[in-house]
């Protein structure tokens, strides 16, 4: 299960080329922009543990992002990854993980929380 949650937060993490590689439309920066904490998932595969909650993912305006996974399994050492991501408008988002492959999930932002639905769950994040 808990392999689960690496593959699970790098799917936040690693995404598909943008056609548009500007991170600005008319309305300003995309609002995925910034560093995110991990405060939960949903369906509950896994209760999110203290070690768990300090899990980060960051997306850069370069559509490269970064991310920090602690894992209780692994007495809380931190795994960090790299990728990319790309927002396909209207909220949606192709995510790539090398496991998994393409997903597509939608990305709602509601002041300092994001939440990332796909086909595999939901992602609630904090901004850091």
């Amino acid at each position: 299960m808990k392999k689960f949650l690496v593959l699970f937060l790098s799917l936040a993490v690693f995404a598909a080329c943008s056609e548009d590689d500007d991170d600005t439309d008319a309305t300003g920066p995309d609002p995925i922009l910034g560093t995110w904490v991990l405060v939960n998932v949903t369906p509950p595969l896994i209760d999110v543990t203290a070690c768990e909650q300090e899990s980060t993912i960051t997306f850069k305006p370069d559509n490269t992002g970064t991310g920090s996974f602690y894992l209780e399994a692994n007495e809380c050492a931190v795994t960090e990854s790299a990728g990319s991501w790309t927002n396909n408008g209207n909220s949606s988002y192709q995510i790539t993980v090398p496991v998994l492959g393409n997903i597509t999930g939608t990305a709602n932002f509601d002041g300092d929380e994001f939440i990332f639905t796909s086909n595999m769950g939901v992602l609630t994040f904090e901004q850091q």
